[in-house]
């Protein structure tokens, strides 16, 4: 379990994240929506045998500030990142890298292209990003609406069935991450924040921003990892992101769903370590 975690203020906002310290490579970890950075609490101890890993309350949701009028943009949460790696790389720890699930992965992508040179290798899991958002989907913001469905959604019932779909098989994961992580995926504080996220859509979709085109242009390596069996953003869409990202690779985990890295932790942190640092034998 994840214990002591500290607090950073950035860009006037405080932000929870966790940081293993030493002088290993940097690897900095970004959860999806609805989450926090717990979600990563299962393959953190192996991923600090190799790096020094940070992970990050996302602005809205975690333990991290939920301004409900924050102009949320993927250039606020670029920014936001790259304050981040400022305020936390230190002198001893050579070379950046980065874990990006769902959400996560398209901010990376975003802070890759307006910042480049930020990371040296990124890892995209189950990314967002590369498919359309159903209209239904940004209606939940409307008003008259969102305070229905927020009730809705965070609903023990509700809210354990959509968990649950996260995975192929639910009884492979941790019961005390399962647990607190359901519990996450509860907070009304961060549904406020999803409402928000929707209803500036246009500012936080890759293709409407421009910065879906630009992905030609980036040079920096990607492995994309994928479940085929999930239920949220389907694998198809893992070809898609495997065609627009230049040399990119493309991992999928058999029996899985959107969440490889607590469905399969081990494999999970094998894999990523292997590319990021060059060493197959570790996969």
């Amino acid at each position: 379990m994840l214990q002591n975690s500290s607090t950073i203020t950035l860009s006037g906002h405080n932000h929870r994240y966790f940081d293993t310290g030493g002088p290993h490579p940097m690897l900095l970890l970004l959860h999806g929506i609805s989450c926090s950075l717990d979600f990563f609490e299962q393959v953190i101890p192996l991923l600090s045998r190799s790096f020094r890993v940070l992970a990050l309350d996302l602005l809205g949701f975690g333990e991290s500030d939920k301004p409900k009028k924050a102009p949320y943009s993927l250039k606020l949460y670029s920014s936001l990142i790259r304050e981040f790696l400022e305020k936390t790389r230190n002198t001893t720890n050579k070379g950046t890298f980065a874990v990006g699930h769902s959400m996560g992965g398209k901010y990376l992508l975003a802070t890759e292209l307006l910042y480049p040179g930020s990371f040296e290798k990124l890892v995209l899991s189950n990314t967002d990003g590369f498919a359309e958002q159903p209209g239904w989907v940004r209606g939940i913001s409307l008003p008259g609406v969102k305070q229905v469905l927020k009730t809705i959604f965070t609903s023990e019932k509700v809210a354990s069935k959509a968990f649950k779909t996260a995975f192929h098989s639910p009884e492979r994961v941790n019961s005390a991450s399962y647990k607190k992580n359901l519990t996450v995926s509860r907070d009304k504080d961060a549904i406020e924040t999803i409402m928000a996220l929707n209803k500036n859509f246009r500012q936080l979709d890759l293709a409407r921003t421009g910065l879906r085109q630009e992905l030609r242009r980036l040079d920096t390596p990607v492995l994309i990892l994928w479940g085929d069996h999930d239920q949220y953003i389907s694998p198809s869409v893992a070809r898609v992101a495997h065609n627009e990202i230049p040399g990119s690779e493309l991992y999928i985990f058999k029996n899985c769903g959107h969440a490889p890295m607590l469905e399969y932790p081990e494999s999970f942190s094998s894999i990523v370590t292997g590319f990021l640092l060059n060493d197959r034998s570790q996969e």
